[in-house]
C-alpha cells in the first residue's frame, strides 16, 4: 500500500508564510535567519520520517514480512516466522475522535501485536482483502476475498 498524500501540503505553505512574516517583521537579521533555519530544518526532518509505503509479504510455510518505507528512503522490515504466528486479526481502536480499523498479527511469546499498515491505515475493504489473502496462505484457509461483503 502506498500513500497518495501530496509531498507538499498545507503545513509547508504555512511554514513558507511564517518565514516570510519573520523577514517582513524582523528584517534581515541574525534572529530572522535563525528562525527561518529552524522552521526549514524541522519541516525537512518531519518529511524525512514520513511513511510513503507499507507492505506485507506472506510466504506459505515460511512466514510474514512487514515492511515500512519512509520518504527519505529508509526502510524498516520485520520478519515473523510461521511457527510463531498464532493468529491474524482485524480489530478496532477507539480514540476520542475516531474509530480506526487495523490488521494485526498475534505473535507467540510477545506482549504486543504486530500492526500491519499502522501508519497509512487503509479502509476496511482493503484490509479485508489483505486479511483473507494472508489467512489463506498462512493457515491454508479458503480465500473468501472474492465474495461480496455485506455490512449492516
Amino acid at each position: 500500500m502506498t500513500s497518495d498524500a501530496p509531498r507538499i501540503n498545507s503545513y509547508d505553505f504555512m511554514a513558507v508564510i511564517l518565514c516570510a512574516g519573520f523577514v517582513y517583521f524582523l528584517g534581515p537579521s541574525y534572529t530572522c535567519y535563525t528562525a527561518i533555519t529552524v522552521i526549514a530544518v524541522s519541516r525537512i526532518a518531519i518529511k524525512f520520517f514520513m511513511v510513503t509505503e507499507e507492505t506485507i509479504l506472506v510466504i506459505r510455510d515460511v512466514g510474514i514480512q512487514v515492511k515500512t518505507v519512509h520518504l527519505g528512503g529508509r526502510s524498516v522490515s520485520r520478519f515473523i516466522d510461521r511457527s510463531k504466528i498464532q493468529d491474524i486479526i482485524i480489530n478496532e481502536a477507539i480514540t476520542m475522535m475516531h474509530i480506526r480499523v487495523y490488521m494485526a498479527i498475534i505473535v507467540e511469546g510477545q506482549d504486543k501485536m504486530v500492526v500491519v499498515f499502522q501508519n497509512l491505515l487503509p479502509r476496511l475493504n482493503v484490509l479485508l482483502q489483505a486479511y483473507h489473502g494472508a489467512r489463506s496462505i498462512i493457515f491454508h484457509e479458503k480465500d473468501h476475498s472474492d465474495f461480496p461483503l455485506e455490512f449492516s
